[in-house]
């Protein structure tokens, strides 16, 4: 009896660690999230919901349940997906049993990601008829929107092989691949369905294919809203992609999804609560997506929860004109919030700075540590609108030479890009972001955000 009561004690202390570790995997309860009731949706059927996915499966991690909603309301609900997902190298060795790819394979792939988004969304409610194939390289939109503008300079996709879309289903056949393209396509479908809700990915995101995904879509809406759109659609932003989050893996569809800890007080998040069938519903929906729930089950299914967590569509930042030189903080980033800045303070950015006068635009990177000569930092500003041709800038820094009227310096913990104002055209909007690398490697990203000068 006493080897028993030994026995079973070690036992329950067993029971009790694992909880307690169990527990405390589980996602930090923050208080920034604020109920996005259905009743305040006020979704009709006059409504449309225009919801943009990077892949086949983000449409139903992200938004099953908003899209369970609006298509209750009978709303017209159409889904774009941006690329078919054919460079998923780890997902077509799966899906054919292979030890390599080759760009069959992962045409195959995309062919096969295609019909499960079929699928998905036919389980949501939405017609085929409303399911659009952009067909776009995945895996490259982030190259599209920083190196591939042009459609004279189109991307070649390491994957397929190919330099437009290979299906024929695609939305604009035969377009080469580049960020004009996408950008035309994007804003053909925005103006031809006209949403009164539109869903797409975070400027938080760190997958490449869901922050570029942010930055096409956030460009041509404003850019939509620049020369006179008569539509206001409201925006909302999914996150997918960040860091470890969400934990723990797996279904958990009695707990709510709440922020990332790190970002939970940076933005205004709203929590959408899902009835049990439309949890239900939402987690057949992402088991559809086969192929992906071959190799990452877990992660996709952590996504199942009692509510949908969605982000407001930031609005800009407005940095206005002083001849006082004080820098205004125009965004913050989270310490630590990827792997290798979190052991390396020389790549963690911390946050954005800026000043303007009548002359010069002045951004500040600052980071956690002092500027070492071997960083490596890109910082990116795109105009919109203004006097000038768009003015799309890259700079790489160390920057062996740079454009008339531009500088950049350090000093400390910070990167400084001095600019001068000319050269933005009286632009009324910018869109800012930076990263820095470790060697070859991003170790952090600054998100994309937009900013207009005053």
């Amino acid at each position: 009896m006493r080897r028993l009561g030994k026995t079973t004690m070690f036992a329950l202390l067993v029971v009790l660690v694992v909880l307690s570790v169990y527990y405390w995997l589980l996602p930090w309860q923050g208080n920034f999230v604020f109920p996005l009731e259905q009743d305040s949706l006020e979704l009709t059927d006059k409504d449309k919901v225009l919801v943009f996915a990077p892949h086949p499966d983000d449409e139903s991690i992200g938004t099953a349940g908003f899209i369970q909603k609006a298509i209750a309301a009978d709303s017209r609900v159409t889904v774009v997906f941006l690329t078919c997902g054919d460079g998923f190298r780890q997902a077509a060795l799966r899906q054919f049993r292979v030890v390599r790819t080759n760009a069959n394979s992962m045409l195959a792939l995309g062919k096969v990601r295609q019909q499960e988004a079929w699928s998905a969304t036919s389980l949501l409610g939405v017609p085929a008829e409303n399911v659009v194939f952009l067909g776009y390289p995945d895996r490259g939109l982030a190259r599209l929107w920083q190196q591939h503008w042009s459609i004279t300079s189109s991307y070649q996709s390491p994957y397929t092989g190919t330099n437009f879309s290979p299906y024929s289903n695609g939305f604009t056949p035969v377009t080469a691949y580049s960020g004009e393209a996408l950008l035309k396509d994007i804003k053909t479908i925005l103006r031809t369905e006209k949403p009164t809700v539109i869903l797409f990915p975070s400027n938080y995101e760190g997958h490449s294919d869901h922050w570029a995904t942010n930055a096409f879509v956030a460009y041509a809406l404003e850019d939509l809203r620049l020369h006179g759109w008569a539509c206001q659609p409201k925006a909302y932003n999914y996150l997918v992609h960040y860091h470890d989050w969400p934990r723990p893996w797996g279904a958990h569809v009695m707990r709510a999804l709440e922020p990332p800890a790190a970002i939970a007080d940076q933005d205004e998040w709203l929590s959408l609560p899902l009835s049990w069938s439309e949890r239900v519903t939402k987690q057949n929906a992402i088991l559809k997506h086969r192929s992906q729930i071959a190799v990452m089950r877990g992660f996709l299914t952590a996504f199942v929860r009692s509510t949908e967590l969605f982000q407001v569509y930031p609005s800009a930042v407005v940095l206005e004109s002083t001849n006082s030189g004080e820098q205004m903080v125009l965004a913050s980033d989270a310490a630590g919030d990827s792997l290798i800045d979190r052991f390396d303070r020389h790549t963690d950015i911390v946050r954005l700075s800026g000043c303007v006068d009548a002359k010069n635009l002045q951004l500040t990177l600052s980071l956690r540590g002092p500027v070492k000569p071997e960083l490596k930092c890109k910082m990116e500003l795109v105009t919109l609108g203004g006097t000038v041709p768009e003015l799309r800038l890259q700079l790489s820094i160390p920057a062996k030479e740079l454009p008339t009227g531009i500088t950049v310096s350090s000093s400390g913990n910070n990167i400084i890009l001095n600019l001068e104002r000319g050269l933005l055209g009286e632009a009324p909007l910018l869109f800012v972001s930076a990263e820095t690398y470790q060697g070859q490697t991003r170790a952090d990203r600054l998100r994309q955000i937009k900013v207009q000068l005053k």
